[in-house]
């Protein structure tokens, strides 16, 4: 299966309505999909659309994107500015995660930096985020497989963290959490 129809698989199980939040959004484009696939009466796009040098193993990271990221999110920016469903967070994952009240989301899409620590700490958080019964739900889960493919060793540890009621699927490079109601 290609990558879209293993996102589609996603896109089906997610909670139509609601609240949803979208962790590494670079220009838009699975954004779009998530409007017209989730429905969502909120989207929360959470991105830092900041150049970092010390992730040079990700896009955001390498050198070409240095002068780039600020027109990427101004792309975003465009892309989103007459839809009020869509509320931008033109900040890192952690500290945007950080600013809703617990339960507020009923889903996120992690995307964004697929560090370790990062994924971890993403997954972690939106545990918290996500009410219960919602969706945690992510991409790329064997990137960087050559090199131990860091998100998926953060997906293993978060699902051992888990009770057995939350159910896990993976779709291709595509994975979900259901957590239990």
């Amino acid at each position: 299966m290609a990558r879209e129809e293993h996102r589609q698989e996603i896109l089906k199980r997610l909670p139509k309505g609601g609240v949803g939040a979208e962790i590494g959004v670079w220009e838009g484009g699975f954004s779009e999909i998530l409007l017209a696939e989730a429905q969502p009466n909120t989207l929360h796009l959470i991105d830092p659309w900041e150049f970092q040098p010390d992730f040079a193993n990700t896009a955001f990271g390498k050198p070409r994107n240095e002068t780039r990221m600020k027109d990427k999110f101004l792309l975003v920016q465009d892309k989103f500015k007459d839809d009020s469903r869509v509320v931008l967070h033109r900040s890192y994952s952690n500290v945007a995660l950080e600013s809703f009240d617990d339960h507020a989301l009923d889903w996120v899409y992690i995307d964004g930096n697929h560090n370790f620590e990062v994924v971890k700490s993403d997954l972690e958080l939106s545990l918290r985020k996500v009410r219960p019964g919602g969706v945690i739900a992510g991409d790329d889960l064997l990137w960087k497989r050559d090199e131990g493919a860091p998100v998926q060793k953060a997906v293993r540890a978060f699902k051992r963290s888990l009770d057995d009621a939350t159910e896990f699927f993976r779709f291709g490079q595509q994975y979900m959490f259901q957590l239990a109601a």
